[in-house]
């Protein structure tokens, strides 16, 4: 599936590649696109391209590989399983509603915050306890890291979405909060409608069924090797066919494969050696550590600043470093380097990761080689993922460096084309542009850095809806796009490959972009 992901990349980066021998690179300013020709990616670039890109948004791979250190530390410790079957026992005979709560809770907490690599944290665990139930793995990512981004969609203060929005288009934290709110409560239906109507789970029948037609043919195995060892009794030396038998019964009855059980956190491959016996185990550290590092790290990669003008962590900060001792600034030493909270960036959230895997290995008691082992196991475990994350911004990488060269990009040139098409704001022409732009622009700020040179001069109700339009249209993209560094990293870890998910969200992406085009006509009309 890794590799199917990153043909998947591939493709997407060759569309990119095609396009430029064909659009000519503009840019626009003052109502006049002026273009400057093709600018194609050449052969060489073919290979420097991707490696510029993973080495410019390495950073989003670090994230990715630090959480899974942390869980290959809280795996190592078994109180993590402890508390994936604790929760899953307490929903036994419940298994819908927690489907049901863990959509609203992802939903809810992307929609409040934007942060959605930092709640990417939630996503194992969550993702464990739905495995602990049989569920399948579409329906465990589309629980979980799909309702990230389905609240993307409808984002009611999140800074990295609606936070983006009011700054670069002069709006509200508060813009179309009613349309967003009900926007919101319409999907999380929709996705939920469709995630119960989809989902498969493996029933205890069928685990029984698959147990004896497995030990069926492990005899059938079996007796056919006895006689075939019979009728060639002068070739035992050579033996091909028992080995290549002796090491499938072995997989089978060792168990290889039952040994990356669902309900482990995708940290570690292999079973690892438990410090105290699962009863002498408890989970009230891990969970308060754990909560208390990612709250943190929520308050403190949320800008409070820019979106509300809260300033009592800025002045918090200044207090803190201006303490002395013996006129000494001993905090400002100390804690160089740091940013104050409302400015942490993902370099402050995998630091704070690396921490409370370090506090939790403390505490239960893992000498220093068990946590660098576990650390380093899970990093492992993870590693396929940060790179595919990493990758998943090679476009973007080729737009970002053009836009500061001041070069122009053939994005501006399809959109300087697409607005021309009408006089105003108009809801398919904006929403066509959001959506195309989107396959290119996965980061949404720089997406509306783009649009917003052809809509600066939409009155306010216009500029307040085309708002609306394009951050609802960029969360739906993320949902369905190869571009999306969530989507990928999502299927990384499910190893689900990219058909398999278009198969299954199709459906969900076509509503919700349906919805959000109906509210912002309406809205227009108003």
């Amino acid at each position: 599936m890794k590799k199917k992901l990153l043909k998947v990349i591939g493709i997407s980066f060759l569309i990119f590649v095609v396009l430029s021998w064909i659009i000519p690179v503009g840019t626009y300013s003052s109502g006049e696109l002026t273009t400057n020709g093709i600018d194609p990616v050449g052969l060489i670039d073919l290979f420097n391209t991707p490696i510029q890109a993973f080495t410019t948004f390495v950073l989003y791979g670090v994230v990715f590989a630090v959480i899974g250190g942390l869980y290959g530390v809280m795996e190592k410790t078994g109180a993590l399983e402890k508390l994936t079957d604790k929760m899953a026992g307490a929903f036994k005979g419940k298994e819908r509603g927690f489907v049901i709560l863990t959509v609203i809770l992802f939903v809810v907490l992307s929609s409040v915050t934007g942060l959605i690599i930092p709640l990417f944290a939630l996503v194992p665990l969550f993702a464990a306890v739905l495995f602990a139930m049989n569920y399948d793995k579409l329906t465990v990512m589309a629980s979980t890291v799909g309702s990230l981004l389905v609240g993307s969609i409808a984002s009611t203060y999140g800074f990295n979405i609606t936070g983006y929005t009011k700054n670069l288009l002069g709006l509200d934290m508060n813009n179309q909060i009613v349309a967003k709110i009900i926007l919101l409560v319409v999907l999380v239906v929709a996705l939920i409608f469709i995630i119960l109507t989809s989902s498969k789970r493996t029933t205890n029948k069928d685990v029984k069924e698959a147990k004896v037609n497995k030990d069926k043919k492990e005899v059938k195995d079996t007796k056919e090797d006895k006689k075939a060892t019979k009728s060639s009794n002068s070739k035992k030396a050579k033996k091909p066919a028992s080995k290549t038998t002796a090491k499938k019964t072995s997989s089978k009855t060792t168990g290889k494969k039952a040994s990356k059980s669902t309900t482990k956190a995708f940290a570690v491959s292999k079973s690892v050696k438990k410090v105290l016996k699962k009863s002498q185990i408890s989970v009230i550290p891990l969970v308060i550590i754990f909560l208390l590092i990612f709250i943190l790290c929520l308050v403190g990669m949320y800008n409070w600043y820019y979106s509300f003008g809260i300033e009592v962590f800025s002045d918090l900060h200044e207090a803190i470093m201006g303490i002395e001792i013996n006129d000494f600034p001993i905090f400002e030493h100390l804690l160089s380097g740091i940013s104050e909270l409302g400015y942490w960036s993902n370099v402050e959230f995998a630091g704070a990761m690396i921490i409370a895997a370090g506090i939790i290995a403390w505490i239960y008691r893992l000498s220093l080689d068990e946590f660098i082992e576990s650390f380093i196991a899970g990093v492992k475990k993870w590693l396929p993922t940060a790179c595919l994350a990493a990758l998943a911004s090679v476009i973007l990488s080729i737009l970002y460096q053009a836009s500061y060269a001041g070069t122009g990009t053939l994005v501006d040139t399809v959109n300087a084309k697409m607005f021309e098409l009408t006089d105003g704001f108009n809801v398919l022409t904006t929403g066509v542009a959001s959506l195309f732009g989107s396959f290119f622009f996965n980061d949404l700020y720089y997406l509306l850095a783009n649009i917003s040179t052809y809509i600066s001069g939409f009155d306010a109700a216009a500029l307040s809806n085309a708002g609306l339009l394009i951050q609802s249209v960029y969360g739906i993209a993320m949902l369905i796009f190869p571009t999306s560094v969530i989507l990928i990293a999502g299927l990384s870890l499910f190893n689900i490959s990219y058909k398999q998910w278009m198969k299954y969200i199709w459906k969900f992406a076509l509503i919700a972009l349906l919805l959000v085009l109906l509210t912002c006509g309406i809205i227009t009309l108003l």
